[in-house]
């Protein structure tokens, strides 16, 4: 081979090297990105636990009143 190929052989095996290179640096810039929205995430998973629990609660809480006032009408309407 020739010297001009072999130097456009090495030119090009120095670009792939410097694009491997810059892909390399934006995987780990992406990794630490996921580490903290992985994270974020069970920090909102834990909170929406909370709020489901309360909403639950509070559904509880409507449905014992619902059946109270039936009760209680049935209870109105025997009198």
């Amino acid at each position: 081979m020739d010297d001009k190929r072999l130097d456009r052989i090495e030119d090009k095996l120095d670009s792939m090297v410097d694009h491997m290179s810059a892909m390399d640096a934006t995987l780990a810039a992406q990794h630490v990105s996921l580490t903290d929205h992985i994270r974020r995430t069970e920090i909102l998973e834990e909170e929406t636990k909370a709020v489901k629990k309360h909403v639950d609660t509070i559904n509880g809480g409507l449905k014992l009143l619902g059946i109270i006032a039936v009760v209680f009408e049935i209870y109105k309407a025997m009198k």
